[in-house]
């Protein structure tokens, strides 16, 4: 038993080094195969070259040169399509037949603005769609021909040496756990299985995370990422390349567009806000009523009472006036008589 307990740590030690030596193994050899690929895709990239340069324009298309290019390669390609169309409903119902006849799906998708005749005018929708590589070409083109397009942008990831690393690592760990099971047959002590055993599980969860990443790389290698932003407009913007004259009849009839819609907005506002605005202005109305009403009183009992002080003294500068005419007529009076008797 202690003879198998002592030999334990070196039969680990050995198989520690043997799986390390067979990482090294491998990762030299993936880069060893890397270099022979990385050779002969430039030797036949320089053939095809030659051959298309020797051949006829119509020998060859584009499309097979790409093709060719890629055979052997992990390539993950990006399309990304901003656009344009007048009548979004129409366009997402092509939108989701191409991308149903394409063999794709929608990975994301979202949409802004409630209503086209809303007062920003616009109603936006994104989407990222995943696509087969083969149909990529034929996905996009018909999507173009649907709408405006104001830009496209692609982009293609070479990701060959790391899925290769990857695979290779993959590789190594299997065989290090195969190795290990047949070691785990041998083990005669229960700390040996024990360790074995947790060196397995540590391996299993290594190759579960080597495979998710190499499943990921094939679905990305496989299926092009197409993101796609819409927007519904009631014109399509006009071009660098169109007259002057073109944008100035674009630019009035967007100006006659923008002028009606805003004059509609108001006009549903008002007509839904009636039941707030009507109550206020009869408030108001009323009010504006009785100040008026008011105000004509009060005008009226200040004219009277404007009048009655007039009226009094009025009546007191005739009295004065009657008072200073008896004065007088009674002096006239007093003097006659002294006069006769002289």
């Amino acid at each position: 038993m202690k003879r198998h307990l002592l030999l334990f740590p070196a039969l680990l030690l050995s198989l520690t080094l043997t799986a390390c030596g067979s990482q090294q193994h491998a990762d030299s050899k993936a880069a060893a195969a890397q270099k022979s690929y990385d050779a002969n895709y430039a030797a036949e990239e320089t053939g095809a070259v030659a051959e298309v340069a020797d051949s006829s324009s119509d020998s060859l298309s584009v499309n097979a040169l790409t093709q060719t290019a890629k055979e052997g390669q992990k390539l993950i390609t990006t399309e990304s399509l901003d656009l344009e169309t007048r009548n979004l409903d129409g366009f997402l119902k092509e939108l989701k037949a191409a991308t149903a006849d394409a063999g794709g799906y929608f990975e994301t998708s979202s949409m802004t603005g409630s209503s086209y005749d809303a007062l920003d005018k616009t109603r936006s929708a994104y989407f990222t769609a995943r696509i087969p590589e083969e149909a990529l070409t034929a996905y996009v083109d018909r999507l173009k021909q649907n709408a405006n397009v104001l830009s496209e942008n692609s982009s293609v990831q070479d990701v060959t040496l790391d899925y290769t690393d990857v695979e290779s690592r993959k590789k190594a760990l299997s065989a290090e756990r195969d190795r290990l099971y047949e070691l785990l047959s041998q083990a005669a002590s229960t700390d040996a299985i024990l360790s074995i055993q947790q060196r397995i599980g540590e391996i299993d969860s290594q190759l579960d995370s080597y495979e998710s990443q190499l499943r990921h790389y094939d679905n990305a290698v496989s299926y092009a990422t197409v993101n796609l932003s819409l927007s519904e407009v009631r014109e399509y913007r006009v071009a660098e390349t169109d007259s002057f004259l073109s944008r100035v009849k674009t630019g009035f009839k967007n100006s006659l567009y923008f002028g009606f819609s805003v004059c509609t907005t108001l006009l549903v506002l008002l007509l839904g806000l009636s039941p707030i605005w009507i109550p206020v202005l009869i408030l108001i109305f009323v009010l504006l009523h009785f100040r008026k009403k008011h105000r004509a009183k009060a005008e009226a009992a200040r004219k009277a009472a404007a009048d009655a002080r007039e009226a009094e003294r009025r009546a007191k500068r005739d009295a004065e006036a009657a008072k200073s005419t008896a004065a007088t007529e009674a002096a006239a009076s007093g003097d006659t008589p002294d006069a006769d008797a002289k």
